[in-house]
């Protein structure tokens, strides 16, 4: 054979298996998906960068509206770790997904609360917990304000969809306080005795969870107009990153604190974190539990412009990770904010082959190590509350840390 024939069937196996590999890795993503939608997926990704996200964003949303919420985080979560750039919108594509896949649900269902809870047992941890607020503020703009409560309520504590799996459970008590504090005509106090009376003793984890959804609710208040988010001006005021604190009973200024960055608005993470070394607490002891759990919050926006770049490597994700942590924090608490970030990439990327929390961790000083391995532990039981599942997803740290991975403790 010539060197010229040679040469035109190396260049033809190489294409070959380039469009092998292509087709084999969305053939992973995508067996139960059109190739009709495959092929608008690939339109999107062809894209300049910058135009990416609404148009996968629109793929996202008419999947789920007609294939169902499994179907379009079956197609997300696999291209966000082959494309980890995708991460950033992440929080948005679940909420998308969520949204509109309610509406997926309405013929098998019996009753808007049938049709939530199926919704929302179809949805996963992905994009921090996206999906669920997603269905929760599509569910109760349904209903007349005064009607959600009880509606909320009903779908998430007495719906046997729920009420089969304690991370469904767990979930939705969160979401319960989140949709009491935002999408109600109840007032800051009616919602906060509501997520203390869940249980006789204040630390359970039903009062906390649902503790955590009143609060994270005021630095998420989604796009919906003011007439919809009755309630957001009592959890956030623009000017006052520590409002509502102040103003309510000290047992629940820990979770309130926890956001206090968040409710800055903003991304430049100077302002963030000196926000929270800043939290007026007098009381050292109470001051360093606000300022840890603000850090940890804070966290998420540095990880999310570690993750923007779509050319940069893990490795320099991780660096500018590091970098941005050392650069913005005070060194007491800044094992936090490597925790922080640790915890909220396990959150955002929920798939159990995500191995860049753990890469971070391995990269980070000695002396953040324990609470860097602790917060990935932490992070994937919130995704799964399985000890199966964290056992085996901690078997990905380094040697040594192990337990402190499996102890999910982030103090």
């Amino acid at each position: 054979m010539s060197t010229h024939r040679h040469a035109l069937l190396f260049m033809a196996l190489i294409v070959f298996d380039a469009v092998f590999v292509t087709l084999f890795l969305f053939s992973q993503s995508f067996f139960s998906v059109p190739w009709g939608t495959v092929r608008q997926t690939h339109s999107c990704l062809s894209l300049p960068y910058e135009r990416q996200q609404q148009c996968l964003d629109d793929v996202l949303r008419n999947v789920a509206k007609s294939k169902g919420i499994r179907a379009a985080l079956d197609i997300v979560e696999p291209l966000s770790q082959e494309k980890p750039y995708m991460l950033v919108w992440s929080h948005p594509f679940a909420h998308s997904i969520g949204g509109e896949g309610i509406a997926y649900y309405e013929k098998t269902s019996q009753g808007l609360e049938a049709q939530i809870g199926q919704a929302l047992v179809s949805c996963d941890g992905y994009g921090a917990f996206g999906c669920y607020h997603g269905v929760i503020e599509t569910g109760l703009s349904l209903l007349p304000p005064e009607d959600r409560p009880s509606v909320i309520r009903k779908a998430c504590m007495e719906n046997p969809l729920i009420g089969a799996k304690q991370y469904f459970i767990n979930q939705c008590l969160h979401w319960f306080g989140h949709g009491l504090a935002i999408f109600s005509f109840n007032t800051l106090e009616e919602t906060l005795g509501a997520c203390a009376d869940l249980s006789k003793n204040f630390l359970h984890d039903d009062v906390q969870l649902c503790l955590s959804g009143v609060f994270h609710a005021g630095t998420v208040p989604g796009e919906s107009d003011d007439e919809f988010l009755h309630n957001v001006s009592r959890v956030l005021k623009k000017d006052d990153p520590y409002y509502p604190c102040l103003e309510i009973e000290e047992k629940f200024r820990g979770h309130c604190y926890s956001h206090a960055a968040g409710r800055t608005l903003s991304n430049d993470l100077s302002l963030n974190f000196r926000t929270c070394d800043n939290i007026p607490e007098k009381d050292a002891a109470k001051k360093s539990d606000y300022v840890r759990r603000c850090y940890d919050s804070a966290a998420n926006t540095l990880l999310a412009r570690a993750l923007q770049n779509p050319d940069k490597s893990r490795e320099k994700r991780i660096e500018q990770i590091i970098q941005d942590c050392k650069g913005h924090t005070k060194e007491a608490y800044r094992r936090f904010c490597y925790g922080g970030a640790a915890r909220y990439w396990v959150l955002r990327d929920p798939l159990l082959t995500n191995a860049g929390p753990f890469e971070l961790c391995r990269h980070v000083e000695e002396s953040g190590k324990s609470v860097c391995y602790g917060s990935i532990g932490f992070g994937n039981n919130e995704n799964y509350y399985s000890q199966k599942i964290l056992e085996e997803y901690c078997k990905q740290s380094e040697p040594g840390y192990l337990s402190a991975c499996m102890s999910k403790i982030v103090s």
